[in-house]
């Protein structure tokens, strides 16, 4: 009798955890995590980067998210650099939309260092709204004609060719609605740098960190991007792996005519940005071209724009070997070779692959996530074995100190999924959103019960939890170390999770002067709140410590992304979703913004809450308060006590109107308000009793004047929370990130201490 796939997963989970051996609190099958085996550090980094804006109000733009990955055994001496395509992430290497391991981890396996990038203004690198520029997102219908399902929906001659796509590869088929939820929003024009110089300013960033040369593994709207960090560090680059990079040079082409357009095309031949030639030229119409009367290749395919001898050259690129790979049923077939055809001509020495003479067959243009993905990067992998002369020792591949990494030598598997989704738009032309990235790290030993969830702040995602601005380790390895699965969530709409232009509302982001106020430096940059004074904590010694200027400040504020007013309404369902697939009780830790979306989550699912955690939770309840002034200005009448969403109360309330509070005096006037508490007969919060919570106050953070009041109304109303101002357990100098301040370790040593107590 045959296994099904679930019980096959169950056998496989089974064998991970030994015979006998404590399963409570990994991952279910339903979430595949793959092995760390082959990894021994990792990290993340921000390449790039600058401030743009009128003075006082600069917003960092520019820089990119990198995630960094070093293998047990580094057999190679360059990295490789991975630069995704349009509408993509960096998720793109890291695990294929039907549940199998991505080319990174085979890459590691081989001995790579590898970076993965999110390019500018997506992903986990910031956009900044009214500057960068408009933005675009794929429908459905788009993805699969173009991407999943060309035999069936594909107008391009080669279309019915392409058998590669695991699953059907249409809207509805869970493997094309996990693919649908890693495509993200990109720029559409009409800022002042396009993406390709966006993505070359932050990428030769990141070359000149990491110093020793590199190869670029780029894809389609990664491909131009490579051809410039080469072009502007020629000698840090020792070889190209292209794959149906962005084409056709000098005019663009309607594949399904299999013709060109009146516009379009890559102007400067390899690109839409300036590149040098020699004899160098001051604008693309210099170059001088001409159409060759029919293709020199069989098959449906365009002829090609060439130069007109004697032609310029690639100055920068000519000792740089390429291989360049065109599927055999991409639509990029069509113009793919014109463009091998002129790097060759510009003297850049080209090998032009149609991956089907090399035994590569039925692929379309997402290669790395289709069925046969490890054929491909084991091709790749021998080419550069064979093609890239790698004389130096292959130890000069280590990051530098200041690209930080951490030891993985206690997480045993990881991965991530997209918890909830939905397809909003009108029929034909709907797109996926509303779904929510979730990293997932499983200890090697899985010593605790339950799980932790984190949620986030606002204008953060989960990268807060991997790493410190300052280069130290993430409470998440802490508490990976301490035998803890941790789940580090990016809301929808932010960061790696989808945001859809025109639906899902409009977005703000922080400038620099109001993250030193509230934030890094408030009693240096004009911050007004009673117990400023007392911040010590942030992780610099700087003289512009906390303040633009200081480098860890600078870092800070790279990963501090754009976010919606909405964000509740889109984070609760997600998060109600991702509990639903971990499907056993889990720890939250919130944190300001998550706070309320964790209090929800809780309230609709509380029978998957084992415990709680809240960092300076949103707020105040029921009151809104002037903090210079400790102060309330009005009560709020759409607070249902924690959060502006409903919950359930027993009696149940009809609507906010219905609370009947009253105003309790503070017990540390001055610094704190009085807390609006129910009237009597006291309404029960009906998920919450009994609900084991720490609630923690800074003590240097303009939330203690209202963070008594949640742990008030969360007891009356039949929780148990222990609320905690951290300079009353010997932890001082602290302000609302205190996860990312100097004495950090301290924060999560006190919370670990906590659960073990009273979460069992």
């Amino acid at each position: 009798m045959g296994c099904t796939k679930l019980s096959m997963a169950v056998i496989l989970a089974g064998t991970l955890f030994g015979a006998g051996q404590q399963k409570a609190g990994a991952p279910p099958p339903a979430i595949p995590t793959f092995s760390t085996e082959d990894l021994a550090r990792t990290g993340i980094y921000y390449a790039g980067g600058k401030y743009v804006g009128e003075p006082g109000k600069e917003v960092m733009g520019g820089s990119a998210y990198v995630e960094v990955w070093v293998p047990r055994q580094i057999r190679h001496p360059y990295p490789i650099i991975h630069i995704h395509g349009a509408g993509q992430t960096a998720t793109d290497w890291l695990q294929t939309p039907d549940g199998r391991p991505g080319w990174a981890y085979y890459f590691a396996r081989q001995g790579y260092v590898q970076y993965m990038v999110d390019s500018p203004a997506r992903g986990r690198s910031p956009y900044v709204p009214d500057h960068d520029g408009m933005l675009n997102i794929r429908t459905a219908s788009n993805l699969e004609a173009t991407f999943t399902a060309s035999a069936k929906k594909g107008d391009f001659p080669r279309a019915h060719l392409h058998t590669q796509f695991p699953g059907s590869g249409l809207k509805g088929d869970p493997i094309f609605d996990a693919f649908a939820k890693t495509q993200v929003q990109f720029l559409g024009g009409g800022g002042p740098l396009s993406q390709d110089e966006l993505s070359r300013d932050a990428f030769v960033a990141l070359l000149d960190a990491i110093k020793t040369p590199v190869i670029i593994l780029s894809h389609s709207q990664g491909g131009p991007v490579g051809w410039l960090m080469a072009d502007a560090r020629p000698a840090q680059v020792k070889g190209i792996v292209t794959i149906e990079p962005a084409a056709p040079q000098i005019k663009g082409v309607d594949t399904a005519k299999v013709a060109y357009n009146a516009g379009g095309g890559l102007t400067w031949g390899v690109t839409s940005s300036p590149i040098h030639y020699d004899p160098p030229i001051s604008n693309p119409s210099e170059l001088q071209v001409a159409l060759e009367e029919k293709s020199d290749i069989p098959g449906d395919v365009v002829p090609c724009y060439m130069q007109k001898e004697p032609a310029r050259k690639l100055v920068n690129l000519e000792k740089i070997p390429v291989v360049y790979l065109s599927a055999e049923g991409g639509y990029h077939r069509v113009f793919d070779h014109c463009l091998a055809k002129w790097l060759n001509q510009a003297g850049v020495k080209t090998q032009f692959v149609r991956m089907e003479d090399v035994g590569l067959h039925g692929n379309g243009h997402e290669v790395m996530l289709e069925k046969n993905s490890d054929e491909i990067a084991r091709w790749i992998a021998g080419w550069m074995e064979k093609n890239i002369p790698q004389k130096e020792k292959p130890s000069m591949a280590m990051p530098p100190a200041s690209i930080p990494t951490f030891s993985t030598e206690n997480i045993a598997r990881q991965s991530f999924l997209y918890a909830g989704g939905s397809y909003l738009g009108d029929p034909g032309k709907e797109i996926m959103g509303r779904a929510m990235y979730t990293e997932v790290w499983v200890p090697k030993q899985v010593r605790h019960p339950y799980p932790i969830v984190f949620f986030h702040g606002n204008g953060q995602t989960g990268a807060v939890w991997r790493q410190t601005p300052d280069g130290r380790p993430g409470w998440a390895y802490y508490l990976v170390d301490q035998g803890y699965t941790v789940y580090m969530v990016d809301y929808p709409a932010r960061g790696r999770s989808p945001y859809v232009p025109g639906i899902d509302g409009k977005l703000s982001i922080r400038t620099a002067l109001e993250l030193e106020q509230i934030w890094t430096a408030p009693a240096t940059s004009g911050g007004n709140f009673p117990r400023m004074k007392l911040y010590t904590q942030w992780p610099s010694d700087s003289p512009k410590k906390g303040m633009m200027g200081d480098p860890v400040f600078d870092n800070f504020v790279k990963g501090q992304m754009q976010f919606v007013a909405n964000q509740a309404e889109l984070a609760v369902p997600a998060g109600i979703a991702l509990l639903d697939q971990i499907g056993s009780p889990v720890i939250l830790i919130t944190h300001s913004q998550g706070g309320a979306i964790g209090f929800n989550v809780a309230d609709e699912r509380p029978k998957l809450i084992a415990g709680m955690v809240a960092i300076e939770p949103g707020g105040p309840q029921i009151g809104n308060v002037d903090t210079p002034k400790v102060a309330y200005t009005r009560v709020n009448p759409d607070s249902w006590g924690l959060t502006p969403m409903p919950m359930k109360y027993d009696p149940p309330f009809q609507s906010p109107k219905d609370i009947k509070v009253h105003l309790v005096p503070s017990d540390r006037s001055g610094d704190e308000v009085g807390c609006y508490l129910q009237d009597d007969p006291v309404h029960k919060l009906a998920g919450f009793q009994n609900m084991h919570i720490l609630s923690l106050s800074a003590e240097g953070t303009y939330h203690r004047v209202y963070d008594p009041c949640i742990p008030k109304w969360l007891n009356q109303a039949g929780a148990k929370d222990d609320f905690i101002r951290l300079e009353d357990v010997g932890i001082r100098g602290n302000m609302h990130e205190m996860f990312l301040d100097r004495n950090s370790q301290e924060v999560v040593k006190y919370i670990d201490g906590w659960l073990n107590k009273n979460v069992k």
